[in-house]
């Protein structure tokens, strides 16, 4: 996987070499006992013992942790390609003349990670990518005990899973912190089964937050220099405290003391969409959005990284019941300012559907403030393949220039402007493209080079363009003087 959006192109691999992974939800009441058990005899999360010394020895802390937590080890059943020989070639290879080779139909393919239980009655946590795909997951504990994981629950687009084993005694656990408080510089502890080497223990810092890594929609990793390594996945990573502040996830493969991990707050508050649906129902409103730059924010009459541009409503989604309209800046979002749209798509996919959220727009001058409902967010291949399917110009309909813009434009058979040509050096040079579709122009529908030549007409320092291009609605904003 390529580590994308760094600055410089990284080579990144998940931590763990699992076949694939699953989620699950911990119920936040808590953990039925054990057949037989009593609640004296349930055990308490892990904590931070008296009078432990960090600047002396990490020790006592590590051996209150090492119990709870596990390596996988996963096993998947894999089809193989069929390539018979042919018989001209038998008898090269020793083949006895009447024999064919054969070859299995199925092949096991076998990977490893780590994990970490959360609950006395077996609930774990671990990465997608480790148990993804697989038929067999099997558990193994520190005392080296083993057990057989069933998936109760997964998240691709986060990366986790949560797995469910049994047993007729109380298992140890740890705590769920919170990774909101964390800061660049904090001593963290990671523990795990590093290309199978069971339990080790790395320290190190928080390196950075909020990395993109171009994993996913919701990219907001921790940065760590606490050394992880494959087999590493789905481990936890311990703040002091002993309480688990994030999940260990990807390397970058080409430098040392670079991982990743997830923050545990994007996974805390869905724990029991995992254990009752099986997935995560993040928060959807059913929008596409555009970064303001510079030019585009002074044609809207707003600070540049003060909002973001609402390009297209989908129509019966969300947002669209709400009120919301093309053209809107979101300038917050619940009690968060927005300033940019990966921003904004982690605050909303952080909230789960069906929650009411107050969204604040800037609107042909005006600011309102909106009520919305969040719907739950399609899967990314629904996504993709939902969007707009632009017209193609028609070969035989008439071209003229606009000279204001300095671009030539085809009118389009189902009504609208296509752009055919940009004159170097022109307004719209660098901004517009042949092939864009022009839907609106200064807030006026555009239909024809008329429709353009009015909507220009109503300011002389900017104009605003809405144009179709690669299935998107983009805002372009064309200084005129």
């Amino acid at each position: 996987m390529k580590l994308t959006n760094l600055g410089i192109a990284l080579a990144a691999f998940l931590a763990g070499a699992g076949v694939a992974e699953a989620t699950d939800l911990l119920s936040p009441d808590p953990a039925p006992l054990a057949p037989g058990e009593d609640a004296d005899a349930t055990p308490e999360p892990a904590q931070t013992i008296e009078n432990f010394n960090p600047n002396r020895s990490l020790a006592p802390l590590v051996k209150q942790l090492q119990p709870a937590v596990v390596n996988i080890y996963v096993k998947q059943k894999v089809r193989q390609q069929m390539v018979p020989m042919h018989p001209f070639f038998s008898p090269f290879f020793g083949m006895p003349e009447g024999m064919q080779q054969q070859t299995p139909e199925f092949r096991v393919k076998t990977g490893q990670g780590s994990g970490f239980l959360i609950s006395a009655d077996g609930y774990l946590i671990t990465n997608n990518h480790v148990v993804a795909d697989a038929d067999e997951v099997m558990v193994k504990l520190s005392d080296d005990q083993e057990y057989e994981g069933k998936v109760i629950g997964t998240d691709s687009r986060v990366d986790i899973a949560l797995i469910k084993i049994e047993s007729d005694t109380a298992f140890p656990y740890v705590a769920l912190g919170e990774s909101e408080g964390l800061e660049v510089g904090d001593w963290v502890v990671a523990i795990g089964n590093p290309f199978g080497l069971s339990h080790t223990v790395t320290a190190g810092i928080v390196s950075a937050k909020g990395r993109v890594i171009g994993a996913g929609p919701y990219d907001d990793f921790i940065q760590t220099d606490a050394s992880i390594n494959p087999g590493n996945s789905g481990g936890p990573l311990f703040d002091l405290s002993g309480r688990v502040v994030g999940i260990n996830t990807a390397i970058n493969a080409s430098g040392q003391g670079i991982g990743f991990a997830v923050p545990v707050d994007m996974v805390t508050p869905f724990l029991d969409d995992l254990k009752t649906q099986g997935h995560i129902s993040r928060g959807w409103l059913g929008i596409s959005l555009q970064t303001l730059d510079t030019d585009l924010a002074a044609s809207m009459g707003v600070e540049a990284n003060s909002g973001v541009l609402v390009s297209e409503v989908h129509k019966g989604q969300p947002a669209d019941k709400a009120g919301m309209e093309t053209g809107d800046v979101i300038v917050t979002f619940g009690e968060e300012d927005v300033t940019d749209s990966q921003a904004l798509i982690r605050s909303v996919g952080n909230r789960p559907a069906g929650e009411k959220v107050k969204v604040s727009v800037r609107r042909a001058g005006k600011t309102k403030t909106l009520t919305v409902a969040l719907g739950e967010r399609p899967s990314e291949e629904k996504i993709r393949t939902a969007r707009y399917d632009p017209s193609a110009p028609g070969d035989n309909q008439r071209r003229s220039t606009t000279g204001k813009l300095g671009i030539s434009v085809q009118a389009d058979a189902s009504g609208g402007l296509i752009v055919t040509e940009v004159t170097d050096d022109a307004p719209a040079d660098g901004r517009l493209r042949p092939g864009d579709r022009i839907i609106e122009a200064n807030g006026l529908l555009v239909q024809g080079t008329q429709d353009l030549e009015r909507a220009l007409s109503r300011s002389k320092r900017h104009a605003v363009i809405v144009v179709r291009r690669n299935n998107s609605r983009i805002y372009v904003a064309i200084p005129l003087q």
